[in-house]
Order: structure tokens, then sequence, then C-alpha cells
């Protein structure tokens, strides 16, 4: 048996003064310094009297905290589940929580409910156990339904299905709800999708729940040994003792049955291989970005996170706390709120959390803002995280932090589910005896040293996972200056956490020929099309570093494009009908393959009408949603292998969208280009706008200023002047002898 010591309620340091009548105008003639906080007195002490701790024949854990000032008790049985991998069934062990009380084998749901009315009693279940409460004449009976429903549940077959049909809702109001669907996603992609914290419930792992995995999970993981009994309140440690062994005493169900590999995997009837965590994951590699596409969103949801390896015990964890609550943890003067709310006007609310856990520790930043200051908000984030590494905090930042914790601890001590916490913490997590007893002095003591070093320690601004779930189109491009990956800058993701694949739809009532035809139907028809000879247009280009001049020159089969910065060449092509010269300030140079291939299609003013004739290949992949409009999607290839895919409205026949992927200094960037705001060019439209977005220069929008029709350039304004290869020298041939000079 042990006896530690807990803490209840803070006790008030009360002192009796007897002021006589003569000391009263010394008082009155007294000067407080107001520019001066008052000093702080010492941090009170806390004291709850003794728990202990005994452990019956079967191994099950009993823990007892007296406290007789009301005639309540509570009663909880806790047991210690390491988290596993649910993986195809992802659900089911949240599903335990809600069917342990569905019914057992002498009492129907029913039944139960009745049975605690009567007694004016609460009793809950989650997945780890469950947790009652009665008066103290009633706690007998709570405790028959307490032994029944932890050792006899049988998980009803038409309760599963109510509760298969509640989780359902639960997964599509997620699915509507930004907020919920950036919590659930931001674990997946903090922690990884084959982590127990990281695994995500859905309407597939729903349906693949079925009642064998409930019953075996409970059946292998809810037993004696693994279990913690806890009573607190008007109850003595005999009383309990006696409970305990009344109704647990003699608990010894049979073992589960399962085998265990030459690897030491265990199989388990019912739920297949256990996978419990090996080991936590920590902040690594290289920061991230990744979003979900809410089309139209007004506002976007950001959460900056990273996944730690924090113990409990470890004696920095009080002061990492210390230090999230004076970055974001809750408290109105926090770092996070006063500068994207109070300075910046963002937000209504900006947070962070510091979950220390004993198997996974995590860090968190949310916040929610106008679409338009998306990526100013990321900015922000993560310049209060690197100056929480770097800076000393103040100190009146420090104390007001100590301050609010100071609160919540003397507040959370006044609901004895919080005392029966505690106790269980102790055990479970391997804490000093007296943690809770010295809580309040070890955090009077923190100082800012011990903040700083713990944000050092903790905070990983440069390897965190930032996730989005907002307008892509509006915020993607002001994101990829956050990213440090190799791969593509912005990872698009879907509602079940995955990469984003389209939703295509098979077509098998036309060809990828006929819908070309459509769309230069759509335009104007091919004879309106061949009237056009001679094509002149200029261009502005907009981007974030200021703004290019594209002049284009289109014949048929000759092609000319200037791009100039201010005045001055950037770069130049010329398609002289055979050879394609390329030319910057720097390098001349000929470009040949796809290159070649594309720039010959851009020498038509309409370069669909020769799809046929200079691709490869066209391949209608079927239908897919393009902004609200269905729309179909064409694969083309040219000649030499390279592939994009053109987007057609299936209702007017109008190109809406290429997509296309490209390597730039070797980071993967999927490019969209988007067409609008077509206008007739002699009796043919042309998009006037044109808007990429996703490439290395981030949104560039091509704006015609300019058109010229009709009017043939001079042979040699298309003459290319491509500098011939050098020669490579005869050398004989191998096994020649070489004579000397």
């Amino acid at each position: 048996m042990k006896r530690n010591t807990l803490c209840l309620l803070p006790r008030a340091v009360r002192a009796v003064a007897a002021i006589g009548c003569s000391l009263l105008p010394a008082f009155m003639n007294a000067q407080l310094d107001r520019t001066k906080p008052p000093v702080a007195g010492p941090a009170p002490e806390v004291h709850l009297g003794d728990h202990v701790t005994t452990e019956l024949p079967n191994g099950m854990h009993l823990i007892v905290v007296e406290d007789h000032k009301l005639p309540l008790v509570s009663v909880q049985v806790r047991f210690d589940v390491p988290p596993i991998v649910q993986h195809v069934r992802a659900g089911y062990i949240d599903m335990v929580g809600e069917l342990i009380m569905a019914g057992t084998i002498t009492r129907a749901k029913a039944d139960i409910d009745k049975a605690i009315d009567a007694l004016g009693a609460d009793l809950s279940a989650t997945n780890d156990g469950v947790y009652g409460s009665a008066l103290k004449r009633n706690l007998g009976p709570l405790m028959d339904l307490v032994q029944d429903v932890v050792q006899n549940p049988t998980f009803p077959a038409e309760e599963l299905e109510k509760t298969r049909t509640r989780f359902r809702s639960s997964v599509q109001q997620r699915n509507e709800d930004p907020e919920s669907l950036a919590e659930v996603i931001g674990r997946k992609v903090t922690f990884g999708r084959m982590h127990p914290y990281g695994e995500m419930m859905t309407l597939r792992t729903i349906a693949a729940i079925d009642r064998a995995a409930i019953a075996a999970y409970h059946r292998y993981f809810f037993r004696p040994e693994k279990a913690y009994l806890v009573f607190v309140g008007d109850i003595t440690e005999k009383e309990a003792r006696d409970l305990a062994k009344k109704h647990f005493g003699k608990w010894r169900p049979a073992p589960a049955l399962m085998t265990t590999d030459e690897h030491g995997n265990v199989d388990v009837e019912g739920l297949g291989v256990i996978r419990p965590l090996q080991r936590p994951v920590t902040a690594g590699g290289s920061r991230r970005v990744f979003m979900v596409d809410r089309p139209g969103a007004a506002q976007s949801v950001i959460r900056v996170s990273f996944p730690l390896s924090l113990l409990p015990k470890d004696l920095r964890a009080q002061g990492s706390q210390v230090m999230n609550t004076i970055l974001g943890g809750g408290i109105f003067n926090a770092r996070l709120m006063q500068n994207l709310r109070e300075k910046r006007g963002f937000t209504y609310g900006a947070y962070s959390s510091l979950d220390v856990d004993r198997f996974n520790s995590s860090f968190t930043a949310s916040v929610s803002v106008r679409t338009e200051v998306t990526d100013s908000a990321v900015a922000e984030i993560m310049k209060e995280l690197e100056r929480m590494r770097s800076e000393p905090v103040t100190r009146e930042e420090l104390e007001l932090a100590k301050k609010s914790m100071m609160g919540s601890f003397g507040r959370s001590l006044e609901n004895s589910r919080t005392v029966a916490r505690f106790a269980l913490n102790t055990e479970l997590n391997e804490l000093a005896p007296d943690h809770y007893r010295t809580y309040l002095t070890r955090l009077e003591s923190i100082t800012a040293q011990q903040v700083q070093d713990a944000g050092a320690a903790f905070l990983y601004p440069d390897q965190a996972t930032i996730l989005v779930v907002g307008d892509m189109d509006r915020v993607a491009e002001g994101l990829v200056q956050f990213t440090m990956g190799a791969n593509s800058p912005v990872v698009r993701l879907d509602e079940e956490g995955e990469p984003w694949q389209e939703q295509i739809t098979p077509v098998r009532d036309r060809t990828a020929q006929q819908v070309i035809d459509a769309y230069i139907t759509a335009i104007g028809g091919r004879d309106a099309i061949a009237r056009i000879k001679h094509l002149k247009v200029e261009h502005n280009i907009a981007m974030s570093g200021g703004s290019l001049t594209n002049t284009r020159w289109s014949s048929g089969d000759q092609y000319r494009s200037v791009v100039k910065n201010d005045g001055a060449l950037e770069e130049e092509t010329i398609f002289d009908g055979q050879r394609v010269q390329f030319t910057t300030p720097e390098v001349v140079g000929e470009l040949t393959d796809a290159a070649y291939e594309l720039t010959r299609l851009e020498a038509l003013p309409v370069p669909e009408v020769a799809y046929g004739e200079l691709l490869d290949k066209m391949l209608l992949v079927g239908s897919t949603p393009v902004r609200g409009r269905t729309t179909y999607k064409v694969v083309l290839m040219t000649l030499s292998g390279t592939s994009f895919a053109d987007y057609f409205d299936a209702e007017t026949g109008l190109k809406v969208q290429r997509t296309r992927t490209e390597l730039h200094d070797e980071r993967t960037f999927d490019i969209t280009t988007e067409y609008s705001d077509l206008r007739p060019i002699k009796g043919v439209l042309f998009p006037f706008t044109i808007t990429e977005r996703g490439g290395p220069s981030g949104k560039v929008e091509r704006t015609i200023t300019s058109v010229e029709m009709d009017k043939a350039m001079p042979a040699a304004f298309f003459a290319t002047n491509i500098p011939e290869p050098p020669e490579t020298p005869n050398l004989p041939e191998p096994g020649t002898p070489v004579e000397d000079e």
C-alpha cells in the first residue's frame, strides 16, 4: 500500500490583527506608490490529504482520495490502454465508449438508464473506462451498475447500427465545418497517417467497423491487471477496499485468443495484429504546407503544428506550459492574440496549445483569418514562434502567465474528477508523489530564462507542418514562400486528409477529337480561324515581382515572342519554320524536343486546330468538376512524351483550364492556367485574361492590351541565328598507333 499526498483546495493564509483606533491616522496618511506593482506573496500551499494506492490480488489498482465535506462519492474505472493503430476500421475504439453502456448480459440499455435515473446518479463511459458519481447512500447500487457495464457488455448489434449512423452524421457535419476539418486533418499531417494520433475516421472506415472488433478490444484491453479503480469523496480507505473486493476482487476474465509471431507481433482474434506506438514521432525534415480547398471561403483556418517528445515527468514540462501560455495559451495578453487580433486585426482570436502526453506530445498554433490575409497571418505566427525561441519574455508577461495558471489550477481542484485525474496521473505518468502539492511553488519559481530555454527546446518553426483550410485559388500562391520541401510547394489534400485526386467520371458518348471540335465551333469555327493569317498580340504580365510586357507574332508556320522588363530584353523566342532559337541576356541557344513542339503550337493563332496533326496522343479521360462546372478533361501528349491536360466546359464547349507539371531547380510545380474574359477578334473568341497559378513565380496574370491583324512581317523578322555546335575533332580509331612528333 502506498500513501501519497495530493491537494484539493488552496488553503488560505489568514491573519487576524487587532488594530487600535490610535493607528487609524497613520493608515489614512500612508501613501501608495501606484507606479510599482504590489510584491507577490508566497505561493499558497494546497493540501488534499492522503491518497492511498493498493492492489487487488487480480492486479487491479485501487486509489482512494478521502474528502468528507459532502456526502458524495465519485468512482472511476480507468484502463491503461496504449494508443494503437486502427487502420481500415478507424473509429472502432471510439465506439467502445459509445456502446459499453448499451447493454449487458443482464440489463438492456433502457434498464441501465432507468437505474441511473432512479439513483440520481451520473454514469458515463469513454473508450478507456467509465466514470460515475452518486450520494454516498447510493454508492452500493451504483457500483452494481459499474461492475456490470465494465465486465459484461454485450455490444448489441442494433445499438451498433444506431451508433454507426450517428458517426456517419458526425463525419458529414465535420466535412462541412472548416474548423473541425482542420482539427482532424491537422493531427493527420502532424503525426502521420499510420500513427494512432493521426488516424482519421471516415465514412469508409465506419462502414468497416464490426461488432467482433469492438468485443475483441474490450476482451483484450479491459482487464483487471490494466485497470485503476479510483474513489474520491466521502469514503474511507476500508470502505473503498471492501467495495473493490466485492465488485472486482473475483474478476478474472478469460484471456483473449491471440498468437505471437517470431518478431513479437501480437495477433488478436477479432482485431488482427496489434500495432502499438513504438516510439514518439518528433519534428523533423523541412517545413511543409498542406491545403484543403474550400472554394469561395471568406476565411482561412490555419494550423501550425509539430510533434514533440516531451514527457509529463520531464522537469521542463511546467516551464514549457508557461512558455505556451505567454505565446497563445488562452490569455488575452498572449503574444499571438496581441499580434494577430489587437495589432493587425486579422482575427477575433489566435491561440496555441502544448499537449504534453506520455506517449507523444505536440504543439499547435491555430487561428481563423480573413482569406486575403492568410499568408500574412502565417508569417506572423512563424515570427512569434521564432521570437519566443530567441528573445527573453518580459517580467510582466511572465507574472501574468503564472497568475493565470495558478487560477486555473485552483479552479480545477473544485471538480472531483480533476482530483481523480491527478491521482491517476501521478501513477500513470510516474510523477513525484508531491507533484501536485508543490505545483504552485514550482510554478512561482520559473524564470524568464527557463521560458526561453523551453521555446528553444520545443518550438520548431523551420520544421513545422502548416495546414490551411480555405480558398486555394486565392491563397495558395502566398503560401509557397513558407515551404522548405523539395516536392510540390503546397500539397493539396482532400477531406480525408489524403493527397487530392480529381473526381473523374467516365465519358463514353464522345471522343477527345469531338471535344476539341466542339471547342473550335464554340470560339467561331474553322473557317473563321483560317481567315486569321497573321496576328500580333501585346500582353501585360503581372506577377509578385513586378510586371513585364510580352509581344507575340503568330503566322502559322513562323512565330516570335519578345518579353521585356521596362524596355530591357528578358527573353526572346523565334521559330523560323524549322528551328527554335531562345535568347536571354546571358545565353543564345536552340530549343528542341518538347520545348520545340510546344513552340510550334504557339505559332498558330489557335493551336487547337492542329492538335491532331502536331501531337502524338489525345485522350478524353472523363468529366470532372472545375469551379462548380462540369468539364471534359483531355490529356494531350507531345511526340517527345511531355503531357498536359486541357479542360473544356461540358455545356459551352469553351476551354476553361490547363494543368501541367514542371520541374524547376529540382522542385516539382503543379501549374494551373485559367482562361477568362473571352472577346471576339475577327469572329474568333480569344481569352483576354490568362491566369497561371502554382508555378515558381507564384500567380502570373497575362492580359491582352492590344491586337493587330493581318500584317505580314518580312521573312528576316523570323530569321534565327543559332550558333552551330563546335566541330568534333577527328580522333584516330581505337588501337591506332600514335606517332611521336
